[in-house]
């Protein structure tokens, strides 16, 4: 067991194209909200009637911004805006470290976007979809990788995939006994022989152990919808950038 060698990639090429489609296809604006200027003699008011922190302002200069707290509108800058077809994942990690953009799309700058957006379907599905992509390839590793994984996982745990796996047989499903371990169960085998330094370089054990069950949590939260998930966005944040890591 201690002689397997890595073979990273090894099942990297059958997730690639749900990794784009969550990379490249899911753009901000299906998180963003539309927005348009309001008038300089009435956007305190607008902003207030309507509980905006941040909102566009049409002045005789041209269009400004104005944000809770600040004394005046001021001018747009380059770092207020994004492009409408800017993918989900990027947007999500810019907000992480500025509260709210300015949309542009071809009609101008038309929607905005901010943190509190994050918590919409669209972020939620990204989630939930890259740990779905993890789940599948660390199954496909052990498949190529760990041939004697039985014994890295407690009777108990072992005993209740057979379980599963034998309840699915007698349906007539077309499965193998590994398609039948919970994604602790997966976390598990890699944590054991110090497999886990394939997945996640220069980290403990405990470390490992810690991001696998966090990103468990999280999994579960997401697919019971769970109205408040138990990170932070930027926890959420280094969890994807593990899973990413570890499959590129």
């Amino acid at each position: 067991m201690a002689n397997e060698a890595p073979k990273k990639g090894v099942s990297l090429a059958n997730q690639q194209p749900l990794i784009d489609l969550f990379d490249r296809y899911v753009p901000v604006l299906s998180i963003a909200e539309k927005t348009r200027p309001f008038p300089a003699t009435s956007y305190l008011e607008e902003m207030a009637s309507r509980n905006f922190q941040s909102v566009l302002v049409q002045t005789p200069e041209g269009l400004r911004k104005f944000d809770s707290g600040d004394p005046a509108p001021r001018p747009l800058a380059a770092a207020d805006l994004l492009q409408g077809p800017t993918p989900l994942i990027q947007a999500f990690e810019k907000l992480l470290h500025q509260r709210r953009f300015f949309i542009e799309t071809e009609g101008g700058i038309s929607h905005i976007v901010t943190q509190s957006d994050l918590d919409k379907i669209p972020m939620r599905l990204v989630v939930i979809g890259y740990i779905s992509v993890w789940e599948t390839f660390l199954r496909d590793r052990v498949k190529s990788q760990v041939p004697a994984w039985q014994n890295s996982l407690s009777s108990e745990r072992l005993a209740s995939a057979e379980a599963l796996y034998q309840l699915k047989k007698n349906r007539n499903e077309e499965i193998d006994l590994i398609q039948c371990l919970q994604l602790a169960d997966l976390g598990s085998i890699f944590s054991k022989n110090k497999r886990y330094k394939q997945l996640m370089l220069g980290a403990s054990r405990e470390q490992y152990d810690a991001m696998v069950r966090n990103i468990g949590k999280l999994r579960d939260a997401l697919a019971h919808s769970q109205s408040r998930l138990p990170f932070s966005w930027q926890e959420i944040h280094e969890q994807l950038s593990f899973m990413r890591k570890a499959m590129l």
